[in-house]
């Protein structure tokens, strides 16, 4: 099997490296992914540039989950390696090519046959919108009991697999706070609304209530004003959150309206807060990861949660299930996902191909 494998996961990888595409934009890649199916006797279905196929009959289904979009970044490709790559500057920075692969090869050995009920699931927009909730809301996990997913982890050795129990990525809450106000002269204060001066001031106030919320508060863009000598009428700060406590973040946006009601009282402005994304954290179920464990034995370490986002934490709060690490660290191997210089070899995905039968094997419905 490992050979046959290693031969499609290479030919399949680099093919979905060459032809990476933005989320939302996965057209070329979909229909790749439904040719593949079909070609290994499956009848696929789409829910926007996502697509999934059933083998097997009856409700219980065993689903795995791999996502399929690609970064605005622009690849190194003498420090990739890589032969062919997307020229119009997207790149697999984060290795979903390498997580489709896997998926479609899985699929590939499986064969359109199966005694047991699956559902595997190739997720479209996963970096921006989360169009795991797209497919879920369109019934991608309807009849689905247990469902597992992977990600490649450049920090762990080629050939394990990092499991971790409970929350495993944080939750993440994208929002913006537009400021509106009155723009004059700075020599005649009384006379203008300075919109600027509120959301320092609300951003102050964020980062304490973030940590007494024991929350992790980014601002990573703040626009406003038109020159050094004009107070400003217009103001835009955009941040982040990031969170293990639901209840938490709900209390901080809570407690940033707040702030920014009494930021409008004291310099006359007004302002709107506008909540881009929210993806809730990331909780895999213990007994899922007791299986992995069980199946792959010393392959598996421990690792600790990150405060990084991944939608996949939608399908975990609709079934049981869990996310675990794939290493991709080898010589050559040691750049770090969301780099113009992330990498892997194809190898390292047999060990992702050996879980998923595994679990096929072992499941019972």
């Amino acid at each position: 099997m490992d050979e046959q494998s290693l031969q499609y996961l290479t030919f399949a990888r680099r093919k979905l490296h060459a032809m990476a595409e933005l989320s939302g934009a996965e057209y070329n890649t979909s229909a790749f992914i439904v040719e593949e199916l079909k070609r290994f006797g499956y009848k696929p279905k789409t829910i926007g540039t996502g697509v999934y196929c059933d083998v097997g009959r009856g409700n219980n289904r065993l689903a795995f989950r791999a996502d399929i979009d690609a970064l605005p970044i622009v690849e190194d490709v003498a420090a990739t390696g890589m032969k062919e790559c997307a020229a119009d500057g997207v790149m697999h920075a984060c290795g979903h090519d390498g997580h489709t692969a896997n998926l479609l090869n899985v699929a590939r050995i499986v064969g359109g046959k199966s005694d047991v009920p699956l559902r595997f699931i190739f997720q479209f927009d996963e970096e921006v919108a989360g169009g795991s909730t797209v497919m879920i809301e369109n019934g991608v996990l309807d009849g689905v009991a247990e469902v597992y997913a992977l990600h490649l982890c450049p920090e762990l050795e080629q050939g394990k697999i990092g499991h971790c129990y409970g929350a495993m990525f944080a939750g993440c809450c994208e929002f913006d706070i537009d400021y509106s106000g009155k723009a004059g002269h700075c020599a005649s204060p009384e006379l203008c609304a300075d919109a600027v001066r509120a959301a320092v001031g609300v951003a102050t106030e964020a980062y304490k209530l973030a940590g007494d919320h024991k929350l992790q508060l980014n601002l990573g863009k703040m626009t406003g004003g038109y020159a050094r000598n004009i107070i400003s009428d217009n103001c835009k700060q955009e941040y982040t959150v990031r969170f293990y406590d639901q209840s938490a973040c709900e209390s901080f946006m809570i407690a940033v309206e707040r702030t920014a009601l009494s930021a409008d009282d004291a310099y006359g402005t007004t302002h709107k807060i506008v909540t881009d994304a929210v993806y809730p954290p990331l909780v895999n179920h213990a007994i899922a990861v007791d299986r992995v464990r069980s199946l792959m034995g010393e392959k598996c370490v421990a690792v600790p949660p990150r405060n990084t986002a991944e939608d996949f934490s939608n399908f975990l709060e609709n079934a049981v299930g869990c996310m675990v690490w794939l290493g991709t660290k080898a010589e050559g191997h040691t750049s770090p996902l969301h780099s113009k210089s992330f990498s892997f070899d194809e190898r390292a995905l047999l060990t992702g191909t050996e879980l998923f039968i595994k679990l096929i094997e072992s499941y019972k419905a």
